[in-house]
C-alpha cells in the first residue's frame, strides 16, 4: 500500500521504520530537520564542541521506557547511566534542598538545616504513594485534588512540592493544578530512588541525534521530504491526496499524521468524514515553552557545591528548571526561560517548543481517539495518543499502528520483543 506520513519526529519516522518493509512510505517534514523534541544542538563552549538536547532529554532503563529502550538495542545505539541529582532552591533566598544531600562523599551543609531535612523527608512519605496511583491509571483527579488529599503541611506544599513540581512546566500555578495527577506525578513516579540514592536516567554520547541519523538509515526505500510543509489533506475515493507547501499533490492509500494534535486538527478539519476526530484533536490544548543552551550561572544555585543535574529555581510566583552535567564539568546550561524577563548571558542557542497541557481533558480525548484509529484510512501517531506524555509513548503509538498496517513486520516482531 501506499503510506503517506506526515511529521518527521520521534513517532513519525519509527512508524516509517516499521511500515517501509512492507509498504511505499512518503514521510513529510516540514522543517529542515527530523527528529521534531528530539533535538541536539551543537555548541562552542569555552573552546569545546559539544552537543546539548534543547528538547526532550530524560529516560531510564526500566519499565516507563522499555520500547524506547527496545528501540535503541535495535539500533545498536549506545547509552550510559547517570544519577539524576535535584536541587530545589528560592531564586532570592536560596534556601537549597539538594537531594541526596552530598556531593562527591561531602556533604552540603546548606541543605543539613532543619526545614530542608523535614522537606526530604516528606517528599520521600509523597512518592511512597506514587506507585500505587499510577498503577490505578487514575486521569481525571487533577494535581490539585491529589495533594489537597494528602492533607500535607501548608509549607511543604508552597514551598517545595509545588516549586518542584511546577518547574517541569512552567506554567503558572493556578493553570498547573487543573493538570491530570497521573501526568504530573509520572515522572516520580517512574523512577522511584532507593534511599538516599538519586534516580539513575540514561543518555545517549553525542545526543539523541545519534537515534534519529539511525534510525532514518534504517528507513530504506521511504522517501522523506525535509522542508515540505502540507498545506491540506482530502479525501477521495480510494485513498487521500496530500497537497504540500509547493503545491503539488501526492496521493495515497492511507495517511498517518504524526504531529501534534493542534496540527493534526488543521490538516483534516475540512474532510467531513473526519469532523469527530477533528473536534477530539481539538480538546488538545498547547503552550509555548521557551529554553536557553546558556553558561549563566545567576539562573544557578549561588553555590557550585548545591548544584545538581536537576535544578528546581523558584521566585514565589514561576519555577523554571536548568539542566547541568557534572561529567561534562562545564558551566553550560539548559534552562526553562519562559517567565525570564531578559535571556541568560553567555547564551548559545534558544528556541521554542510547542507543549501540552495536560489536563483531565486531555486523557479523555485521548480514549474517544483510539476508537477512531484508523477509520477511513486515516491514522494518527504522536505521543499525546498513548498514555503519559513521554517520549515512550511516541514510540508505542508507532507500534500500535504498524500492528494494524504491517502486523507482519519483521521489525514489528523485534521491537514487541
Amino acid at each position: 500500500m501506499r503510506v503517506g506520513i506526515i511529521g518527521g519526529g520521534a513517532a513519525g519516522l519509527t512508524s516509517a521504520w516499521l511500515l517501509s518493509e512492507q509498504h511505499e512510505v512518503t514521510l513529510f517534514e516540514k522543517d529542515d530537520r527530523l527528529g521534531g523534541h528530539a533535538h541536539t544542538i551543537e555548541i562552542d563552549a569555552r573552546g569545546q564542541r559539544i552537543h546539548v538536547d534543547a528538547g526532550f532529554q530524560f529516560f531510564g532503563a526500566g519499565e516507563s521506557y522499555a520500547r524506547f529502550n527496545r528501540l535503541l538495542d535495535i539500533l545498536e545505539v549506545a547509552r550510559t547511566a547517570y544519577p539524576a541529582t535535584l536541587t530545589v532552591f528560592h531564586e532570592r533566598y536560596q534556601h537549597p534542598v539538594v537531594l541526596p544531600p552530598f556531593r562527591n562523599g561531602c556533604p552540603v551543609w546548606a541543605s543539613l538545616t532543619p526545614t530542608a531535612i523535614c522537606h526530604m523527608l516528606r517528599l520521600r512519605s509523597f512518592l511512597s504513594g506514587v506507585p500505587a496511583f499510577l498503577e490505578r491509571h487514575e486521569m481525571t483527579l487533577t494535581i490539585g485534588e491529589y495533594i489537597q488529599a494528602q492533607h500535607l503541611p501548608k509549607r511543604f506544599v508552597d514551598d517545595f512540592l509545588y516549586p518542584l513540581l511546577l518547574s517541569f512546566w512552567c506554567v503558572e500555578l493556578s493553570e498547573f493544578r487543573g493538570f491530570a495527577a497521573y501526568n504530573a506525578l509520572f515522572y516520580l513516579g517512574a523512577n522511584m530512588p532507593a534511599g538516599l540514592s538519586p534516580p539513575s536516567q540514561s543518555e545517549i554520547t553525542g545526543g539523541l541525534k545519534v537515534y534519529i541519523d539511525a534510525l532514518v538509515r534504517g528507513l530504506g526505500t521511504t522517501r522523506i521530504r525535509i522542508d515540505a510543509g502540507i498545506r491540506r489533506v482530502t479525501r477521495e475515493i480510494d485513498g487521500y491526496a496530500v497537497d504540500d507547501a509547493n503545491g503539488t499533490r501526492h496521493t495515497f492509500d492511507h495517511v498517518l499524521i504524526a504531529t501534534n494534535a493542534r496540527q493534526a486538527a488543521d490538516l483534516i478539519e475540512s474532510v467531513p468524514e473526519l469532523e469527530a476526530r477533528a473536534a477530539e484533536l481539538r480538546r488538545f490544548r498547547y503552550f509555548d515553552t521557551t529554553i536557553a543552551i546558556h553558561g549563566d550561572r545567576r539562573l544557578m544555585p549561588r553555590s557550585n557545591a548545591a548544584w545538581s543535574v536537576v535544578n528546581a529555581r523558584w521566585d514565589g510566583a514561576h519555577s523554571s528548571l536548568s539542566i547541568w552535567s557534572p561529567a561534562r564539568g562545564l558551566p553550560v546550561f539548559k534552562s526553562w526561560v519562559t517567565f525570564d524577563q531578559a535571556l541568560p548571558e553567555p547564551l548559545y542557542a534558544v528556541t521554542t517548543y510547542e507543549h501540552g497541557k495536560i489536563d483531565t481533558d486531555y486523557f479523555d480525548a485521548q480514549r474517544r481517539l483510539k476508537d477512531m484509529q484508523g477509520q477511513h484510512g486515516l491514522w494518527l501517531a504522536g505521543l499525546y495518543t498513548d498514555d503519559a506524555d513521554s517520549h515512550e509513548s511516541a514510540i508505542r503509538s508507532a507500534i500500535t499502528v504498524a500492528q494494524r498496517l504491517a502486523p507482519d513486520s519483521p521489525r514489528l516482531a523485534q521491537l514487541l520483543g
